[in-house]
């Protein structure tokens, strides 16, 4: 990659603006490591983390209805808010393990690339990225305790989160069409890593947060009350 980064930039710069703008990419993405790492986190790491994340997030609790085994576990002398926080720290442990060693991964081999890496704009972007993937996995949750329980809600949630990505993709490559990123998250915590002013919108970050919380909140009370036998 070293090798070929002006021949990469030289063809950057010749591609139709919109497309490199729907991409997130442009010919000064391949000067830096995170230029170049940044063309795959923001698209494909992310996208895929989400989907994992929020379809175990909706089958993890869901196919105890599924799977017929609801009714053995409600006669365990536990709470439903015990089944819950228990699922919940299963989910999270999966959610923070794929993150973190998929970080440590790109950390290190950042450093082994460069060696003069931008360990800032590095965390911004992760950041923006866990945040991201942490609401589609809350979401994920939330929709299965307003769905009807099956044993995949893959379709479902494949469609949210490319659903989202391309609001935001359509969005960056015709100004006529910028309000369409207004509905899509991606719009907010964004991963222009090129920008010398690049760095975590607190507000923002913190709305998604927010957002991300209150949804697992509505959950736990929806699981309270519904019947989990059906």
């Amino acid at each position: 990659m070293k090798e070929l980064r002006e021949d990469m930039a030289d063809i950057m710069s010749k591609m139709p603006k919109g497309m490199t703008r729907a991409m997130g990419i442009n010919s000064q993405s391949f000067n830096s490591i995170l230029g170049m790492y940044n063309s795959y986190y923001g698209i494909y790491i992310i996208v895929l983390l989400s989907i994992y994340s929020s379809s175990v997030a909706a089958t993890i609790i869901s196919k105890e209805v599924t799977n017929k085994t609801a009714e053995f576990l409600l006669t365990k002398p536990i709470t439903r808010k015990n089944i819950f926080n228990t699922k919940l720290i299963v989910l999270f442990t999966l959610t923070f393990t794929s993150i973190f060693a998929q970080t440590f991964t790109a950390g290190i081999f950042a450093f082994a690339y460069e060696k003069q890496v931008n360990w800032s704009v590095f965390a911004t972007m992760h950041t923006h990225g866990f945040l991201l993937i942490l609401l589609f996995t809350c979401i994920g949750l939330f929709l299965s305790m307003l769905i009807k329980p099956k044993r995949s809600f893959m379709g479902m949630i494949v469609g949210i989160v490319f659903g989202s990505y391309f609001l935001n993709t359509i969005a960056k490559a015709a100004d006529a069409l910028s309000w369409v990123g207004y509905f899509s998250p991606f719009n907010y915590l964004d991963f222009t890593v090129t920008d010398i002013n690049y760095q975590i919108n607190f507000t923002e970050a913190g709305v998604v947060l927010f957002i991300s919380l209150s949804l697992l909140i509505i959950a736990s009370k929806i699981y309270n009350k519904k019947d989990i036998c059906t």
